[in-house]
């Protein structure tokens, strides 16, 4: 009797071949395994476990407790557990808890071999290693399959199923199907790493410092705020602060073309890129020109825009740069506003290119705004109508950038279509005496 992919065929109604639906796209590594579980439990096994490399998750998520001595294997985090019975076997294998792996573990040795391996039981040290309940629980189960999750030559960690007794043996029929939903399951995994570092690092950006930043050589007060899209934990917006010699600061706000996975990790890359660069202490026209040529050398085609402006307090002036991105507004103390006219260069990733420079001069009490389209245009307002509300705002008396921030990625409504991102800064008036 043979089996469609995806159907039960005659080894007891266990799945030949499941189908493994995406997961979505999230930075909670723990609810990706889960959503990937689900498609595994109940169907080709009884039980199963996602486990990541304890070294991609170090000084990310705390480990609730590490069982056991690594010596010559490795420490893993069981990222979600699943099971078709009323078995206690979360609560005995709880999520979160890191574990140290013997070198002779199959576990280990699926990783190192590259392919799945088939065991009986696991072996006495690592059942040595866990507590008596879960000893018990895992004495329910007599065929266990061990797959390597690997993405790109990268290790990610592991896949562990498991069949109960009285269940047909795991056979080496199954570890070609397993082998590919290890892979699949390494990418989704991987993806939501990517996200998660990501999310730390865009929480770190989010202006949760005071308004007014006091550089080294007189203040300066900026605000911004990095809003993805709705549905989304993080997006392909990015917005760096930098301090740079001469008591000048660097800003950077940028866009990757494109939502999920794919786009957040590019923006990574790219806004690490950056801050590298201004860093440097490079001219902007420089700096863009070089994030291009780094755009251009990612491994997958990417499109992205951004604008950088340095900006010198001492002088009371901005240089700027913009590659293929809306131009600044800027907002006089007499309320009126104007967009800059400024020189237009091509997207990041498009070709080689040089690019212009704009240099204006930054009264006191001026607000410079750099943003992205996200804030200005949707579908039921148009980009016109969506400057002229960032004019509008900005052109009334603001106390405070950061509620003036706040005020304008929230004019859009509940609902957010695409990343919004908006930074504001000012050389504030000096105090009277």
């Amino acid at each position: 009797m043979s089996s469609e992919p995806g159907t039960k065929g005659d080894r007891a109604g266990y799945c030949l071949r499941p189908r493994l639906r995406a997961p979505d796209a999230t930075a909670d590594p723990a609810r990706a395994a889960s959503q990937i579980l689900d498609a595994l439990v109940p169907g080709f096994a009884d039980a199963a476990g996602i486990y990541a490399l304890e070294e991609l998750l170090a000084d990310r998520v705390p480990a609730r407790h590490v069982t056991g001595t690594a010596g010559d294997g490795l420490v893993a985090r069981r990222l979600a557990a699943a099971t078709t019975g009323q078995h206690a076997l979360r609560e005995a294998f709880p999520s979160g808890e890191a574990i140290a792996l013997a070198a002779d573990s199959p576990s280990v040795r699926c990783l190192r071999h590259g392919c799945p391996v088939i065991y009986a039981r696991p072996g006495g040290r690592a059942l040595q290693r866990i507590s008596p309940q879960a000893r018990a629980t895992l004495s329910r189960y007599t065929s266990f399959l061990a797959a390597p999750m690997i993405i790109r030559g990268t290790a990610v960690g592991m896949l562990i199923l498991a069949r109960q007794t009285g269940a047909p043996p795991f056979l080496d029929a199954d570890t070609h199907a397993t082998a590919d939903l290890a892979g699949r399951a390494a990418g989704a995994i991987a993806d939501s790493l990517a996200l998660m570092r990501h999310k730390s690092v865009a929480e770190a950006l989010q202006p949760s410092r005071p308004a007014v930043t006091r550089m080294a050589h007189g203040p300066l007060e900026i605000a911004g705020r990095c809003r993805p899209a709705t549905g989304s934990d993080v997006g392909g917006d990015w917005y760096d602060i930098i301090p740079l010699p001469g008591g000048r600061t660097g800003l950077i706000v940028g866009e990757v073309t494109g939502h999920g996975p794919l786009a957040v990790t590019a923006m990574t890359q790219l806004s690490a890129a950056a801050y590298a660069l201004a860093d440097s202490g490079l001219p902007s026209a420089e700096v863009v020109r070089q994030l291009n040529q780094t755009t251009l050398a990612l491994p997958r085609d990417t499109l992205a825009n951004c604008t950088y402006a340095v900006i010198d307090p001492a002088s009371q002036s901005c240089a700027i740069t913009a590659a293929g991105h809306l131009f600044p507004v800027l907002a006089m103390p007499d309320g009126t506003t104007r967009v800059l006219d400024m020189p237009a260069g091509p997207s990041l990733g498009v070709a080689p290119a040089n690019y212009g420079e704009a240099r204006i001069r930054l009264r006191p009490g001026t607000i410079l705004a750099l943003y992205t389209d996200g804030l200005v245009e949707t579908r039921a307002r148009s980009f016109e109508r969506g400057i002229l509300a960032l004019r509008t705002v900005l052109a009334r008396p603001h106390e405070d950038l950061d509620s003036a921030c706040e005020e304008l990625t929230a004019s859009s409504g509940g609902s957010h279509e695409d990343d919004a991102t908006v930074v504001l800064v000012r050389i504030p008036f000096a105090p009277t005496r």
